[in-house]
């Protein structure tokens, strides 16, 4: 005596090339889909990175042109910051400071602390009046460490941190970085004004328009630069085109694998009709038989799922990196979305499973004396 399970489990070990070829298929199906939707994600993620590293948390930055006469002035800035539609403002000011130990003009950047200025320049810990912070290069060229006294325009600061060179920001590669009251005061100083920052950074609130925000703002002085932080619209659209072309050939990778399936299926329950013949003669249920070939399927379908899902993992962390090598292709490093990943396998797992139910169902309502027949003629059509 046996389990219906146990049945269904039986069945393959007389058939197992018919199997693996059919779990082997869809698991290769399976790692084409994940491999091309993930690539299409992380081609999202990437974009979405670069303009966090180049721009931060900011939606707009607002100031004049350097070549302009105008500053942001006090009352200026209170305008903007008054504005309703602002969810947070942090003020920059950007001058040339005077290095003593290298007696050269350094780039020098005065920002509040907020997660504003900390994500456009990317520095972490909080800057004071007496203290500063420095890229990398700079330091490495100084020989300066944490806690060493830095001279600047003949004052003493306390190097806190040193950040990554910001080469892709458009930035000077040497940069200083100051509390913006300090600047404030050396620009106010040197250019005998009362600028109150060289420009802003704005972060709107929740479901503003950028566009609509920036021309509200432009209204308060027609000369102001406003620079609104978004992907470039050439890049978004051929991203947008590769999402739907994947999409599509995802869609057909799928059906062309499951009538591969539906094949190799039809072929695997050909070979058990006499089975089935047998178990149905001695009194099993059109119902016993569906569960059966579903059981069947269904052990198929997951594991080629399974299959094809630890291949993609294994392969977008390790063979992407060979083949990077081999080629010598520079890739963009990219993480496993293993939440996206798991999402596509199941609708993968699903969409494969509804098309192996056509053959199944077929299967079931065959009677037993027919079922001898055809399993005796060669239909070669």
């Amino acid at each position: 005596m046996r389990t219906i399970q146990g049945v269904a489990i039986r069945l393959f070990k007389a058939n197992k090339f018919i199997v693996f070829s059919s779990i082997l298929s869809i698991a290769i199906s399976t790692m084409l889909v994940l491999s091309m939707i993930l690539f299409s994600f992380n081609a999202q993620d990437t974009l979405k990175n670069q303009m966090k590293q180049a721009y931060g948390e900011m939606d707009l930055s607002v100031g004049f042109n350097l070549d302009q006469s105008n500053v942001l002035t006090p009352n200026l800035v209170n305008k903007i910051s008054d504005n309703k539609r602002i969810n947070n403002l942090s003020k920059v000011s950007i001058t040339h400071l005077n290095l003593n130990k290298t007696d050269t003009a350094i780039y020098t950047v005065g920002v509040e602390n907020d997660y504003l200025a900390k994500s456009r320049y990317h520095f972490t810990k909080p800057l004071n009046k007496k203290s500063v912070a420095m890229n990398k290069g700079l330091a490495k060229a100084l020989h300066a460490k944490i806690g060493d006294k830095i001279l600047i325009e003949n004052k003493k600061y306390t190097l806190v941190e040193t950040v990554n060179d910001l080469t892709a920001t458009g930035a000077a590669p040497d940069m200083l970085i100051l509390n913006q009251t300090v600047v404030k005061s050396y620009i106010q100083a040197k250019d005998n004004s009362n600028a109150e920052a060289t420009y802003l950074l704005i972060k709107a609130k929740k479901d503003v328009n950028a566009l609509t925000l920036a021309n509200q703002i432009k209204s308060y002085n027609k000369d102001l630069r406003i620079d609104i932080a978004e992907q470039d619209y050439g890049v978004q659209s051929n991203l947008q085109s590769l999402h739907i072309f994947i999409v599509v050939l995802s869609v057909l990778v799928l059906i062309v694998t499951s009538l591969i399936i539906i094949s190799n299926f039809e072929l695997l329950l050909y070979k058990m009709r006499n089975q089935f013949a047998i178990m149905r003669s001695l009194g099993a249920s059109t119902k016993q038989i569906s569960r059966i070939i579903t059981i069947q399927s269904t052990v198929i379908n997951t594991a080629g799922i399974c299959l094809g899902f630890l291949l993609t993992f294994f392969s977008q962390r390790n063979l992407y990196s060979w083949v990077e090598k081999l080629f010598n292709i520079p890739s963009t490093p990219s993480e496993f979305n293993m939440g996206a990943a798991i999402g596509i396998a199941i609708l993968t797992f699903i969409v494969i499973q509804l098309f192996l139910f056509v053959p199944a169902y077929r299967s079931t309502k065959v009677l037993p004396l027919k079922t001898m027949e055809k399993n005796e003629k060669l239909n070669f059509s």
